[in-house]
């Protein structure tokens, strides 16, 4: 089918489906429908149509019980109806070229669960604000898109920059599955460091973690090695948790547990400084 066939097939969420795609490597049919669909029936109907097109490879990755849903990414062709056949193309276009390696090997990627678990996070951001205004996820930017925008010197999973109402917080997503040890976790933190410095810009680290044992030795740690940027930490599957709410524990606060978004200025009120975003 030419590409004008294509396209003039295509709705508005069926582009933002594709670029979406593009930008964080692999969805899941359940994270697609939590981000721009009313029904996940209605998701995979288009997730459907969008495989007859020759747009999206999809897979199942075994799990312990049940099925687990679709998981998806997008097709060489489908690149090209995003960003273009220009070989000039900027260079977070051809960085996301290069990542699309087809269904399979994204199926035998080691880092499948981590992947997936840092779109849930924020899949999970978008559909809390699908349901209260005055919410928004106004910015989620992808671990080669952040690579990108701050030039190798820090590698979050994830930025993103979260409103509720007045309230807001940028941050750096660290989504850990338990295999990296903790001195690793907190070496990542001199990077952050470096960068709030170099940027004049400081907002929060922040640590999902796989187990409240993991987040208490964490905070332990962080009590005996002050860190010089914010940091913040949850726990737990993230398909069961509200990444909005009061979930965050503030590393040397001693407060309970905040709301994402209040989170940015109870940081600064901590570490010092004006609340300013970053550009991204």
């Amino acid at each position: 089918m030419a590409k004008v066939a294509v396209a003039d097939r295509l709705t508005s969420r069926d582009a933002e489906m594709l670029r979406l795609l593009a930008e964080h490597r692999m969805l899941t049919s359940r994270q697609i429908a939590r981000i721009l669909f009313p029904r996940e029936r209605t998701a995979r109907e288009r997730i459907a149509a969008m495989r007859s097109f020759g747009l999206i490879e999809t897979f199942r990755p075994p799990c312990s019980s049940g099925t687990s849903p679709l998981h998806c990414t997008l097709t060489a062709k489908a690149f090209r109806l995003v960003v273009g056949d220009d070989e000039a193309a900027p260079s977070r276009h051809r960085l996301a070229r290069v990542g699309t390696l087809g269904a399979v090997a994204m199926a035998l990627r080691a880092d499948l669960a981590h992947l997936r678990g840092t779109n849930e996070v924020f899949s999970q951001l978008i559909a809390h604000a699908r349901k209260n205004p005055g919410c928004e996820l106004e910015v989620w930017r992808s671990e080669w898109s952040c690579a990108r925008i701050f030039g190798g010197q820090v590698r979050p999973d994830g930025f993103g920059r979260w409103r509720d109402g007045e309230a807001w917080c940028d941050f750096f997503l660290e989504y850990d599955t338990g295999t990296e040890t903790q001195e690793r976790l907190l070496a990542k933190l001199v990077g952050y460091a470096d960068l709030a410095f170099a940027a004049d810009v400081t907002c929060p680290v922040l640590f999902w973690l796989p187990s409240a044992t993991r987040d208490e030795n964490l905070h332990r740690r962080l009590a005996e090695q002050r860190s010089e940027v914010p940091v913040a930490t949850a726990y737990g599957d993230p398909t069961r948790s509200e990444p909005a709410g009061a979930i965050w524990r503030l590393a040397g606060a001693d407060m309970a547990r905040l709301p994402l978004a209040v989170l940015g200025a109870a940081s600064l009120r901590e570490k010092g400084g004006r609340q300013r975003a970053h550009a991204v």
